[in-house]
């Protein structure tokens, strides 16, 4: 009640020190104070609470629980087992014929064993112990009475049909009353032949495969873009390649086994066309490229997809003086770095034609471009390689280069300005 006490788990005699001592025995007689207070406290309070529990009105709901539905107890609902069979209530618990016994509800959910049935037996729902599919007998009943009424108001005014439509509905009631899983009645009466319907037309449609779709168009840039573009890549293109051919110079032959006199006729420069084979050879290097694309772009998709994406992004906000400039600055830094510079630093000859067409040809796999345009410009920059090496000169396939891309470009701009005013029109 307050009073600090000694600890329970104190030693006894230390204990008992304490409560023989003056303070222990001030404790002992604040404690038996205390106690008695309490107790005259409790003794006060008793009388009131009962007078407070006699002043609270009780409230009895008396009418809401005489109305209150009872539940019946388990005695009185009907036993299955013993007021009625399987049989009586569901026809297809009804005892087979042939059967040694009918089946019972205690049977553990085993199906009786099944016959012979025919297609239209087949047909009828049966009983499956999982979903409890089932009808009673007075379903079956009733579903045989509409099937009746129907059939009286749907019957014809001829009196052949009348005749044989009682028939009908009397065979469908016995079918039917039989249950499912049971063999219906014999019938005597013949079925009624139901009358004959001319086939109709089945409408055949063939859908034509749709195209594929087009591809996502590259984002526009403005003409300074393009410009800038080009003109940045044509300067790093340069230094790197000048770079290259000075190693090539230095240390190809002996790094590469190759023959130092080739890769010296190869890294010269020439001040432009040395004779005019070299002028031929560039010309025909142009055609034959510039042929083969426009050949191509009419049988390849994929080349021509590559082709009209790229060209639609880079050519369209360009006039023809720009085109030219743009092949300029394409053509000549791409031949001086991956035919003037590649070529002799790798092997003066046809392997290095094909090493330097083939990583040609894997740098041009982006920017909008495929693996079908990377093919084309690896097929494109052996041609350039071959006419290098055979000529000597880097300008020949350079001025080649440069001819080709703005033929090509220019050919695409007069095709797609053609298709935009048939459009128009």
């Amino acid at each position: 009640m307050g009073v600090p006490l000694p600890s329970l788990h104190a030693a006894p005699w230390r204990l008992e020190q304490c409560l023989r001592s003056r303070r222990g025995g001030t404790l002992l007689a604040q404690a038996r104070k205390q106690s008695k207070k309490s107790r005259k406290q409790g003794q006060e309070l008793e009388p009131a609470e009962s007078e407070a529990s006699t002043s609270v009105p009780r409230i009895v709901l008396e009418s809401l629980e005489s109305n209150l539905p009872s539940a019946p107890s388990p005695s009185s609902r009907p036993s299955r087992l013993q007021e009625s069979s399987p049989g009586e209530i569901y026809p297809v618990f009804a005892p087979q014929p042939g059967a040694s016994a009918p089946w019972r509800w205690d049977d553990g959910g085993e199906e009786p064993p099944e016959k012979a049935t025919t297609s239209e037996e087949a047909d009828a729902p049966r009983w499956n112990p999982r979903t409890g599919f089932m009808k009673t007998s007075a379903e079956l009943a009733a579903e045989a009475e509409v099937a009746a009424s129907t059939a009286t108001a749907s019957s014809p005014a001829s009196s052949s049909s009348a005749s044989s439509t009682p028939s009908a509905a009397a065979s469908a009631s016995t079918s039917s009353s039989s249950g499912p899983g049971l063999a219906p009645a014999p019938s005597t009466a013949p079925p009624a032949a139901s009358p004959r319907t001319a086939p109709t037309p089945v409408e055949v449609t063939f859908t034509a495969p749709s195209a594929p779709p087009s591809p996502t168009p590259l984002p526009a840039v403005s003409k300074n873009a393009v410009l800038g573009s080009a003109l940045a890549t044509a300067f790093w293109m340069t230094v790197i390649a000048i770079f290259i051919r000075q190693y090539a110079a230095l240390n190809a032959a002996t790094a590469m086994g190759t023959d130092p006199q080739a890769v010296a006729a190869l890294l010269r420069w020439p001040e432009g066309f040395e004779s005019p084979l070299d002028a031929g050879v560039a010309v025909a290097a142009a055609a034959a490229v510039t042929g083969a694309r426009q050949a191509l772009l009419a049988v390849w998709t994929d080349l021509r997809v590559a082709t009209d994406r790229s060209n639609a992004q880079i050519l369209t906000p360009l006039n023809p003086i720009d085109v030219l400039v743009v092949a300029l600055a394409s053509g000549i830094p791409e031949e001086l770095l991956f035919r003037g510079a590649l070529v002799p630093a790798s092997f003066p000859d046809w392997r290095g034609v094909l090493l330097a067409a083939a990583l040609f040809g894997v740098l041009h796999n982006t920017g909008g471009r495929n693996p079908a345009f990377a093919a084309w410009a690896g097929a494109v920059g052996a041609v350039y390689g071959a006419a290098y090496v055979a000529t000597g000169n880097i300008w020949v396939p350079a001025a080649a280069h440069v001819a080709a891309n703005a033929a090509s470009a220019f050919i695409w701009r007069s095709a797609r300005a053609e298709e935009q005013q048939g459009a128009k029109k």
